[in-house]
């Protein structure tokens, strides 16, 4: 794996701390919380956002989420999109993947892993990852998923077991501190990586707005082929929806869309289904424009895995949901599937409603749509449970882990200083 480095050089004899944003394609929900630790934790240290260059840029990060990062450095590392875990147990290859990992991290007091993979061998001082969901496991749990598993011969598989083992503890020494964006999540990473794990709800920044609601059911999801995110499920509900009551009531299907064909396919599918009935869809909005159409819409609905919790894997739900936190700060009445991080958000009958499947999602919908008053009230609920996911609460948690961590590493330097440090050339 190739990586070209370019590092913007930190001025400042401040501690270092440098937030690997892994998975970095398209600015989402991960960069949300990258950004929100950025703009945090400059305040008080040398921040490094490192990415892989192709998805975004500082300044459109900022922009993005309306954040300040001028005193944040931007560092490319191209080639940093691949998984850390090690395919094979060669030499070779473990020697130059050990030597990348230890150029990725090194340079710093405090390496932040932000992302969905094992994070990559830390040699910083001190080590805290960010996982939004644990798509790669322990080897106890994927080696024997793996082609040819089961036709290897014990022993065969008694020494790689071993020798994966030993590797994926010395790459989890490095990170004294595991968080997840949900409780949802930091089971899975305790059932997948064998660590305990802290919840650290993502940022949600609340932009309130003084306007009359309308008879508007709003839904956020990217128009990517891949996602999963039900928009022809919530077609025929709506549809349904709008057969029974007979009101006058708009959908309005808000996302971000690729220029790759395939998504410009599906992207117009679902235009040409919805023809018939009173759909907008809102393309690659800007942040004020979403803002403008969650303010004056009354319901929020949210699909993904709805009414398939059985045969969709943990990967596909929705591991919280920042969209939904969002449209509940802006009085909407929210809708979503009782799976997920969902149920960490929404209080059933309270701040909105937990749907098992297409069905309730509709008896909940009508039965607001006919009473204004419950609408109104449920509404006020859902912008006050979204307080909890404030930024404040955030940025509080991170710094208070971010000091404890580099005070833990103080009293780990010092205790080293007696002992030499091995080199990773004796590890090996």
């Amino acid at each position: 794996m190739k990586r070209s480095d370019h590092t913007v050089s930190c001025s400042t004899r401040l501690r270092r701390v440098g937030i690997f944003d892994h998975e970095s394609l398209r600015l989402g929900g991960s960069q949300l919380v990258v950004a929100n630790m950025a703009a945090q934790l400059s305040q008080h240290y040398a921040v490094d956002v490192i990415h892989s260059g192709q998805g975004y840029t500082l300044g459109s990060l900022a922009k993005a989420f309306g954040l300040d990062l001028a005193r944040v450095n931007e560092r490319i590392v191209s080639g940093s999109l691949g998984s850390f875990s090690p395919p094979g147990l060669r030499m070779g290859y473990l020697r130059r993947s050990l030597q990348l990992d230890r150029e990725l991290t090194e340079p710093y007091d405090l390496f932040i892993y932000s992302g969905h993979r094992v994070p990559p061998f830390c040699s910083a001082k001190r080590g805290l990852v960010y996982c939004h969901f644990p798509f790669e496991s322990h080897p106890d749990y994927d080696l024997p998923r793996t082609d040819r598993w089961e036709s290897r011969g014990r022993l065969d598989r008694w020494i790689r077991l071993r020798g994966y083992t030993w590797l994926w503890n010395r790459r989890m020494r490095g990170y004294q501190t595991v968080l997840g964006n949900s409780n949802f999540t930091s089971g899975w990473i305790e059932r997948r990586w064998e660590r305990p794990s802290e919840v650290l709800y993502p940022p949600v920044a609340i932009e309130p707005a003084s306007v009359v609601k309308e008879n508007i059911i709003v839904s956020l999801g990217r128009f990517i082929v891949t996602d999963g995110k039900n928009h022809a499920l919530q077609l025929k509900a709506f549809r349904e929806f709008l057969s029974t009551t007979g009101g006058n009531w708009r959908l309005c299907l808000i996302g971000f869309c690729t220029d790759l064909p395939q998504d410009r396919e599906y992207l117009e599918m679902l235009k040409t289904d919805s023809k018939d009935i009173p759909v907008t869809f809102v393309v690659n909005a800007s942040r004020e424009a979403l803002w403008a159409y969650l303010a004056s819409a009354k319901l929020y609905w949210h699909a993904t895995a709805l009414g398939d919790e059985s045969n969709v894997p943990p990967e596909r739900r929705e591991h919280f949901g920042i969209a939904t936190a969002e449209a509940m700060g802006a009085g909407c009445v929210p809708l979503v599937p009782m799976s997920g991080g969902q149920p960490e958000i929404v209080e059933h009958e309270v701040s909105g409603f937990l749907c098992r499947d297409a069905q309730a999602l509709l008896q909940y919908t009508s039965r607001l749509a006919g009473d204004e008053s419950l609408c109104r009230q449920m509404g006020q609920a859902a912008k006050e449970r979204s307080s909890l996911f404030c930024p404040e609460t955030f940025n509080q948690r991170l710094s208070q882990l971010v000091t404890e961590t580099l005070c833990q590493s103080r009293t780990k330097v010092q205790s080293r200083s007696e002992h030499s440090r091995p080199s990773f050339a004796h590890d090996r």
